[in-house]
């Protein structure tokens, strides 16, 4: 077996939970309000700010937990921007992985014409998490990840976009591989 294959199917295993429980609980309740998504927006910024805040745990879970319950903003989740994530997960990969959706959903709320943007949710996800890590090496030095260094030049020498580009058309890619029957997560057509 092929180890993206192998990574695929441990971040399947913990995302299917995440959309299961999404489909279950968008039921149980409507849309977000607009007090919901200012608050994950301000928690979105405040944890690229600062990742490891003391209620930093907190917040991060809410807004994943509060993602996962809305009917109406989704994120695609694509991992591959990240390398070979640790398994088990060490330093603060998850937190920095997680950062991409959260700071993803805040773009899509704060640019509802870009929400649809495929490129441009994920490129604002990465940015985000780009910030978390470096916010992070400020708090921890040691706590470096090769993966987000490399990120971190591409952003620098200007090519993050391109790597965004080309990283969607592999996660798409592999997406057409899997099993028909996965369910993909799409930004909602906004109605007025």
């Amino acid at each position: 077996m092929k180890p993206y294959a192998v990574r695929f199917i441990v971040i399947a295993s913990l995302l299917l939970g995440f959309i299961s429980v999404r489909a279950v609980r968008a039921q149980d309740r409507g849309p977000s309000t607009p007090e919901e998504r200012a608050r994950a927006v301000k928690i979105a910024h405040e944890l690229e700010d600062d990742p490891l805040a003391k209620d930093a745990k907190e917040q991060r879970a809410w807004v994943i937990q509060w993602i996962v319950e809305i009917p109406d903003i989704t994120v695609n989740v694509c991992f591959e921007y990240f390398g070979k994530l640790p398994d088990p997960p060490r330093g603060h990969s998850m937190e920095i992985a997680r950062q991409m959706v959260i700071s993803s959903a805040a773009f899509m709320i704060e640019h509802p014409d870009k929400a649809k943007d495929e490129q441009a949710v994920a490129l604002s996800g990465l940015l985000g998490s780009i910030k978390a890590y470096q916010a992070i090496l400020k708090q921890e030095p040691a706590s470096r990840w090769g993966q987000m260094d490399k990120l971190v030049q591409m952003r620098e020498q200007g090519k993050l976009d391109d790597y965004v580009t080309e990283t969607r058309r592999k996660c798409k890619s592999d997406e057409e591989d899997r099993d028909r029957n996965t369910i993909r997560a799409q930004a909602p057509t906004q109605e007025h």
